[in-house]
């Protein structure tokens, strides 16, 4: 990733922990190229080795305590000013800096429901709680999900750049997908048409390739994170895609539907467009609710009840997740009060964070799913992908 961005991304985390009253905030990471905490492509950049620390402080201190043989690493990146090395242990090191800090509390990266906050191995907490064990600081450990989610949430200017070029790119990528669709083509051939092309232009995909895309042709076939079937379209058939690729880190995720006209049936039933209909109002229901500081289940409330509402069964998933470095990238969720979500759907919505909302619904003809992108400010959300309101027709 760009270093303006994690520059960016560490001004936002000395916001952050003066707005929750956190003194200090401490990643604890070894091995990360094998047990990776998500935090660190925000943060760190690189991978380490050894028992490291990268500590922030709400008064705009940036340390780092590395292993020897990568001190010139993190020197070199300069996003922590002060670097300190060690060679035998890291305990030493880290207890004279707390001592020095003297945090009231120290934030470390665990979360029960945002897994994006949560890169903070058992082992690494034994390992830190064992290091603080003759100071006070081993009572003064909290959670650091209030400041990871929101900084994931809150995108900059150039994170949103590079987020509106994902979207650009797998937007162009959908109109190939129009020109190629046609009765006796399969799901996996649609597939294997966008992996070719992906390759052809250097493109990373938003999710693994085995279904990215999702493509789902007809009645017969079910709509999910399965991979694409030998399934053939036939004409008046639904298509539908999820389906999204990167652009420098920063991913998108979208969901697009075409119907396979014929002669006999140029137009999709009336059942059908309903169907269609009563999803694009689900969607815009909840996107009208949605603006910073509300909690998220009121959003996907207002989008269910408007799709049960119109007759239509409840969706067995969370209206919208926010989207940046990850597809899921963690924060609070547009989603019901289910237990699986643990508290993320009480979580406040925040400012300049991006957001799917996608919904569905089975018909006679296949699956009608729809996902676009939302931009959230203090007063609402707008698209920031070219919304779908129409079925795309394929001749």
């Amino acid at each position: 990733m760009d270093i303006s961005v994690q520059r960016e991304k560490l001004e936002q985390a000395v916001d952050i922990l003066n707005e929750q009253d956190i003194d200090c905030w401490l990643t604890f990471a070894r091995e990360s190229s094998e047990t990776p905490d998500p935090v660190m492509k925000l943060t760190v950049g690189h991978d380490v080795t050894w028992q490291s620390a990268f500590l922030v402080t709400r008064d705009g201190k940036r340390i780092a305590i590395v292993g020897g043989p990568e001190g010139t690493l993190v020197r070199q990146a300069g996003l922590y000013p002060t670097v300190v090395t060690y060679d035998e242990g890291f305990a030493p090191a880290l207890t004279a800096i707390l001592a020095e800090l003297d945090p009231r509390q120290i934030a470390i990266n665990f979360s029960e429901g945002d897994v994006a906050a949560d890169g903070l191995t058992h082992g690494m907490y034994l390992q830190l709680v064992a290091a603080l064990r003759d100071t006070p600081y081993a009572g003064r450990l909290i959670s650091a999900g209030p400041i990871i989610g929101p900084l994931r949430s809150r995108k900059t200017a150039s994170e949103l750049a590079r987020m509106r070029k994902a979207i650009e790119i797998t937007e162009e990528l959908f109109a190939q997908v129009t020109a190629f669709l046609r009765p006796g083509r399969t799901e996996i051939e649609v597939a294997e048409m966008l992996h070719a092309e992906t390759r052809r232009r250097g493109l990373v995909l938003s999710w693994e390739a085995e279904h990215c895309p999702a493509v789902n042709a007809g009645p017969t076939s079910e709509a999910g994170h399965a991979g694409p079937t030998e399934i053939v379209m036939r004409e008046g058939d639904l298509v539908h895609l999820d389906f999204g690729v990167a652009y420098e880190g920063y991913r998108a995720d979208l969901q697009r539907m075409w119907y396979l006209r014929s002669a006999a049936e140029p137009e999709p039933p009336e059942a059908v467009q309903r169907a269609f209909r009563a999803c694009v109002e689900a969607i815009e229901a909840g996107r009208k609710m949605l603006h910073a500081g509300v909690p998220g289940w009121q959003v996907d409330a207002a989008a269910r009840a408007s799709l049960t509402g119109a007759g239509y069964p409840e969706y067995k998933h969370a209206l919208g997740h926010s989207v940046g470095l990850a597809t899921h990238d963690g924060g609070p969720l547009l989603g019901p009060r289910w237990p699986r979500y643990g508290d993320s759907p009480e979580q406040p919505i925040q400012a300049s964070s991006v957001y799917t909302l996608e919904l569905g619904t089975p018909t006679e003809r296949g699956y009608v799913g729809l996902e676009d992108e939302v931009l959230v400010s203090e007063n609402g959300a707008d698209f920031i992908s070219p919304v779908q309101t129409e079925l795309i027709y394929v001749e």
